[in-house]
């Protein structure tokens, strides 16, 4: 999933739209370890940035190695 039919600044809706629920995908926004751009009392991710932290939390698990 390269994202690019997402638009480059992602909001909780795009978020959403991709299978997030909202819970997580308010906690997502609120982790000190997302890139978040917040403008007023809105938060934003750039696309490429979310993908690159969304690849950064995968997981191997013991079937994969």
């Amino acid at each position: 999933m390269n994202g690019n039919e997402f638009p480059m600044m992602l909001t909780a809706n795009d978020l959403q739209a991709m299978g997030f629920r909202r819970a997580m995908v308010y906690k997502i926004l609120n982790s000190a370890d997302v890139p978040v751009v917040k403008i007023g009392n809105r938060k934003f991710i750039q696309r490429d940035k979310f993908f690159k932290w969304l690849d950064s939390k995968e997981v191997q698990t013991d079937a994969e190695t």
